[in-house]
Parts: C-alpha cells; structure tokens; sequence
C-alpha cells in the first residue's frame, strides 16, 4: 500500500529534490508545498484526513506538530549540510556568522572544528528570537548571516545577505525512512472539512471573510491572485501581516456608525486594486466573520498617472548587499553612504549591468527617508506626456514629486527626459518637494553635460552629488565574492548543493574577461555554468558547457528576432517595415518608438508619413 505524503518544503529548491528521490520509489504518493512556518498552517488544515504523513523541516515541522494530531517527521540538518555550506563561505571576505536553533549550532560546532573555521554562533529557542539575535550579529559587523529558512528571510528583510542551510540528498532519504518506519506501526483517523463551499470559486471579484483579529478565515482564487498569494496559502494569514495598512483600513471600517462600505485604493503586486470593506449589521454577522472584504482590479489608467509603468520596491537592498571588497567598490560605496545622509539630489553613472539600481535602493534605505515609498522609473518606457503626468501630476491626480508617502523616485536613463521637463524637474527640487530625485545614465556626469539633450542648469545641480559605479573589469577580484552569494541563492532555489568554482576556473576564466555587460552578464554566466553543475563544484567542463549553453541562448534569440524581418523588396520598403513593426510593439506611441530606434521624433515622423497618412 503506498504512503500518501504530504511535503511542506520551506523553500523550493527541497520541493525539487523531494520529487526527484520520491519518484524512483513506488511506496511514496507525495504531494510537496513550499511553504515556512505560519504559511504552512493553511496547507495542513485543508488537507486534514487525506494523507498519512506530513514531512517537512525544522521551525515548520515543529509548528505543524502543534497543530495536528497526523504524524509530522522532520528533515534533519545533517553534518554534510553543515559541511558544504561552510566549505562555500570559509575563504568569504565577508564576515560570517550563524544564527539556529541550539541543534544546528551543536552541528556547526563540531563542523567548523574539524574545518579549524571560527564562526561566531547565536542560538535561539524560538523563531521570535531570531530579529534580536540578527540584530546582535550586526552590531558585530556580520554580513552573511547562515541559517534556515526564517534567519534568512528575517535577515534579508533587514537588508543582509542571507544564506540557507539547505537539506541534502542523505538527510532526506534519512527523513523518507523514518515515514516508512512510522507509516508501518501508527494508524491515523481521517476528516474531511470544506469552507464555504456555496461560494463561488471562479468569480471575477475578490471575496474574503474577515474575523475581528485582522485574521483571514476565508479568501476566493481572485481576492488571493490580486494580493499575490495562493488561495490555499492565504487563508489563516492575517491582512496586518500582507501590509501593515489593513489594519487601519479594519479599524476605520468598524468605527462607522452606519452599517455599509468603506471603500479604499491600494497598490498590489505592481496593480492598483480598488477595496470595499462591508461590516455586517450584527443580526447577520458571526463570532468568526466580523467584516466582508471585496476586491476589484482598477483598470482607470487614461486619467490616472499612478498606473503608468513604474517600480514600486516593496523590499529595499542596503549596502550590505552590495558584494566586494575591491578598493573601487568601496570608495563608490563609503561615497553613496555619505551622500544618503544628506537630502541632496544624486547622480548615479555607471555601465549597464553595473548595478546602479542596487546602489539606488541601498542609498534610500540609508537615508532619513527610508519609512517612505521608493518609486522607480524607466525614462526610456515612459512618453514624455506620461512622464510629467507620474511626476507633475494633473488636474485631478498629485504627482509623485509631491506626494506625503513619497522618500525617493529613481530616474532610469534620465536622458531620456526632455530639456523642458529637466527644468520643471530643477524647479520643483529647488522650491516644492520634499522628495529626494535619483537620476542614473550610462555615462559620466561631465560627459551628460556636454549633450544636447541635457539641460546645462538641471546636471550642473548634481556636480558634487554624483556616484560613479565602477565596471566589473576594474574590479576582477570581487567575481569570487560575487559569485558566492550566486551560488548560494541557485542551491536554495533548485535543491542544489553546490560549495564553489574552481580555481582554475575562476583565474583562467572568469578573470580573464572583460564583462561588457558587468553583474548583470557575470550572473547569467555563472547560473548557465550551475545549471550544467551535477556535483559540488564548477569545473572546466561545467564551465565550459556553461558558456556553450549562453551562446545558444543568444543565437536562438537573434535567429528568432531575424525570422521575423521580411527582407523583400526595396531598401526603402524594408526599412519603412522595420519602423513599423516596432512603432506597433510600442503600442503606436512614436515618442517610445523613436527613442528605442535611436532617431529623433521628427525623423521618425518623415520616413513613415506616406505609409501612415499624416
């Protein structure tokens, strides 16, 4: 008879693994979800009765086991998981330190002796202890933090780099054992429960049921796709905890004095979403149900700018972040910090990839303004119409620049901006917004100045606010350091267990080249080489097929994008095509159009009036 299992994996890479071992055993019937902690209390409430075994690891397991009487077996954390984690950052400039509870310190313990690796441990009881105990940490100067699953989220969230002690192939077969040995002597009875049922599923609208804690007892597939969520996921999560916001919404909503709707507007997952709270008169309402929440996706984008395209940054990076220990990369750093305590504009240069917007986001959250909204925008997407709507606002909308809730607005590609806009945008810095601007081009500063489309006035009131970001060819010695954190976030994701790259890979291959595209290159590189890694380290030949693997990725794109040229005809014929097919990709707006082609509007206008009858 097989074993109906259910697998909550606290992060995805286990939920692959478990699959791939699982499979090759004929026992099993496994179904795994990625959840942690109180996200896996919905997963196991409604799958109560319909399997034999709940497994899972660490803080999860021992939550789930409080909750059900159906046998929950742990994954451990085994020596060798211990090993390679530490074998990945023992040669780290970074200062490491590891956070768990008192058994996987014990291990670590005994590890990092036989490796003769100090590494400074603090052990927790409960998974409430750990922003304390990260708080320490970092007052100790670490930077990577080790742990498990809530230590890295927590820690991630506070702006450092987290890396996960993820389960390896051995700790879970240990783990499918133990299930076969409790699945043969224990027997469990089975129940079925369902919540609302009479309600429709597949409605357009998000339904939920709200009791008088914030808690959600019930939520459809619409009202959980519009916050982001799972539908199973999400009920038995409290709305305080998807945005602190809600709370205040509940509380206004059951201070009305008359029964009806509290209608509010909020931002979900880059959509804007229009919300109707409905408190029951009390003849209707429950001791579990005290509020009806009703969600609609807002589609009133022609007269509102705040749903044109821009980036909301819901989780900020902090230098922290920023990997190297170069001497380069440290002055352009120690020089971003500096200028995030002023309220200054600043001017971010850097080649593409070079990660200008890492350093935007780490500059806010070092700033006096890091509680409010950080808004990105990308000049080179937007119109100009649509950019002085976002900023300036309109007759019935406030633009961003003067906007409470608003610390900061990154411009991507500034140049990108017109002259007449750049003047507005001087203005409104020097005498009506609180706002700090973040401007970022491919190029110096003092080359920006010398161009026709820059206003002189606008880039003279950066000159001593600039930060240059070098290109990753002036700083070679950071690719270890870089790709450490690479490796790390890969094995969390696919289940992997890969410890580094080899030496001779690293110095005769990666610091060997130019890295014309910088971070942004190096990382589809070296996640090519990890995909084609099926042992603890990148070698040549996983290098080798890495790069391979990169090349054809970019030949199929190119032979793609060529496919789709009609090269027929006159030159003049194929090149009035061209521009048209890309004028439609840019939804025939010819400023976004003319900008991608890298002409002006008026040429653009000339070559397609024929065609277009204007």
């Amino acid at each position: 008879m097989q074993i109906k299992v259910l697998a909550i994996a606290p992060y995805p890479g286990l939920k692959g693994l478990l699959t791939d071992i699982t499979k090759k055993d004929a026992r099993f019937r496994i179904d795994v979800e990625v959840a942690d902690l109180q996200n896996a209390l919905p997963i196991v409430h409604a799958a109560k009765g319909n399997y034999d075994v709940i497994l899972s690891r660490g803080g999860t397991s021992t939550l789930i086991r409080s909750h059900v009487t159906t046998p929950v077996v742990d994954i451990p954390v085994s020596g060798y998981d211990i090993l390679r984690v530490l074998t990945l950052v023992k040669n780290s400039n970074s200062k490491v330190a590891i956070i768990g509870f008192p058994n996987i310190c014990r291990g670590v313990a005994e590890v990092s002796s036989l490796l003769d690796y100090e590494i400074p441990m603090y052990s927790v009881e409960r998974a409430a202890d750990v922003p304390q105990a990260l708080q320490t940490a970092f007052e100790h100067d670490a930077q990577i933090i080790l742990g498990d699953v809530v230590t890295v989220n927590t820690a991630e969230e506070m702006g450092y780099n987290g890396i996960l002690i993820t389960s390896g192939r051995e700790s879970v077969l240990e783990a499918l054992e133990e299930v076969k040995r409790i699945y043969d002597v224990l027997w469990k009875a089975q129940e079925n429960e369902h919540l609302f049922e009479h309600i429709l599923e597949h409605h357009r609208t998000g339904v939920m049921a709200i009791n008088d804690r914030g808690g959600i007892i019930y939520a459809n597939e619409a009202a959980a796709s519009l916050l982001g969520y799972n539908s199973s996921v999400i009920r038995g999560m409290n709305l305080a905890g998807i945005d602190p916001m809600w709370g205040r919404y509940l509380e206004e909503a059951g201070k009305s004095n008359t029964v009806g709707v509290k209608k509010q507007t909020k931002w979900f997952q880059k959509r804007q979403v229009s919300i109707e709270i409905v408190v029951p008169p009390s003849k209707l309402s429950s001791p579990s149900y005290s509020y009806f929440v009703y969600l609609y996706p807002s589609v009133d984008k022609i007269n509102n700018p705040a749903s044109y395209n821009f980036q909301i940054t819901d989780r900020i990076a902090t230098f922290a972040q920023i990997m190297g220990s170069s001497t380069v990369i440290l002055h352009a750093i120690k020089r971003a910090k500096a200028l995030a305590q002023t309220r200054n504009p600043i001017w971010i240069t850097g080649e593409e990839g070079s990660g200008k917007q890492l350093f935007c986001q780490a500059i806010h959250s070092a700033s006096q303004s890091s509680g409010d909204a950080l808004y990105i925008l990308p000049c080179d997407q937007l119109s100009e119409e649509e950019q002085e709507s976002v900023l300036l606002g309109t007759d019935d909308f406030p633009g961003l620049l003067f906007k409470e809730s608003v610390g900061t607005i990154c411009l991507e590609n500034i140049q990108h901006v017109s002259p007449q806009l750049q003047r507005k945008l001087l203005s409104a810095m020097t005498t009506g917004t609180h706002v700090r601007l973040i401007v970022t081009t491919s190029h110096p500063i003092k080359l920006m100045l010398k161009k026709e489309e820059m206003d002189q006035s606008f880039v003279l009131a950066f000159m001593d606010m600039y930060v240059s970001l070098p290109p990753l060819r002036e700083r070679l010695e950071d690719i270890e350091e870089i790709a450490r954190v690479l490796i790390a976030n890969y094995n969390s994701r696919h289940g992997k267990q890969i410890v580094g790259i080899r030496q001779e890979v690293l110095e005769d291959d990666l610091m060997n080249k130019l890295w014309p595209g910088n971070i942004h290159q190096l990382r589809v590189v070296i996640e090519s080489m990890l995909a084609c890694t099926n042992s603890h380290y990148i070698g040549s030949k996983e290098a080798k097929d890495g790069w391979q693997k990169v090349r054809e990725s970019l030949q199929t794109e190119a032979s793609s994008q060529m496919a789709t040229v009609n090269l027929s005809g006159t030159w003049d014929e194929i090149e009035q095509r061209i521009l048209l097919e890309i004028l439609e990709k840019e939804g025939m707006n010819q400023s976004k159009a003319a900008k991608r082609l890298g002409i002006n509007r008026s040429t653009l206008w000339r070559k397609l009036k024929d065609v277009l009858q204007i």
